[in-house]
């Protein structure tokens, strides 16, 4: 299989697909890359490679151009999203979320997310401004846009699975703000896995078998309960 996928449902936005490597079903778990800033649908494919093979896997390119690849939102400083283009972007994705899972028959249920940098951000309000359509968000090396007037039902939020990875050395979008998405997250009471690497603003392979394995936890269902005896009295 080609790491760079096909493109094959016309869609909202411009997507690269890889089929699932394993256990092919007629509703597959789903899991939706979401770049950097800067960069394009490619950037992240080459991850999935080594993340369970039972995804279908989704890269769609950001919607707004930027010196050679494409961008999300515009930002005139780190953490602050331009309203305007943020909720243009935003509004972007939900669409092709929803255009996704028709299109390609995913499971609605299992349509986890991951991004990175500013794809970590689209990733976070994809999360907490709909809740029960992200079953897992992997947010690395970005921030929680909190400040930005999303409306944010924080009830739902409980119990919803985060995993969220920083770099202690990045200069880009300091660790700092990765802690303030902890603390919020926390405070809600949702599924938090939290991480820090000593890394810059990377993905790390420490951080990425880390993420592996906490993607294909969640996906196997639980082992069903079976007492000592094998049996139970009613």
């Amino acid at each position: 299989m080609s790491t760079q996928g096909e493109r094959s449902i016309d869609a909202s936005l411009y997507h690269r697909v890889l089929r699932p490597r394993d256990e092919a079903r007629a509703q597959p778990p789903a899991l939706l890359m979401l770049h950097g800033r800067g960069s394009n649908e490619l950037d992240l494919l080459e991850l999935a490679g080594v993340l369970d093979g039972r995804f279908l896997v989704l890269s769609p390119r950001a919607p707004f151009a930027l010196d050679g690849g494409f961008h999300w939102y515009e930002l005139s400083q780190v953490g602050v999203p331009d309203p305007r283009t943020f909720e243009q972007g935003l509004g972007t994705l939900r669409r092709f979320v929803a255009e996704a899972v028709e299109g390609y028959g995913i499971d609605p249920s299992r349509l986890y997310v991951l991004g990175f940098s500013q794809g970590a951000v689209m990733t976070g309000a994809l999360a907490l401004t709909n809740p029960p359509l992200v079953a897992g968000a992997v947010m690395l090396s970005g921030y929680l846009p909190l400040h930005s007037g999303l409306p944010i039902d924080e009830q739902a939020l409980a119990g919803r699975l985060f995993f969220v990875a920083h770099g202690t050395q990045d200069v880009v979008i300091p660790v700092t703000f990765g802690r303030e998405a902890r603390a919020y997250l926390e405070r809600v009471a949702v599924d938090l896995t939290y991480r820090e690497y000593p890394m810059a603003h990377q993905v790390d392979y420490a951080e990425l078998q880390a993420i592996g394995a906490w993607l294909t936890e969640h996906l196997d269902p639980p082992a069903p309960f079976a007492d000592a005896g094998g049996s139970a009295e009613l």
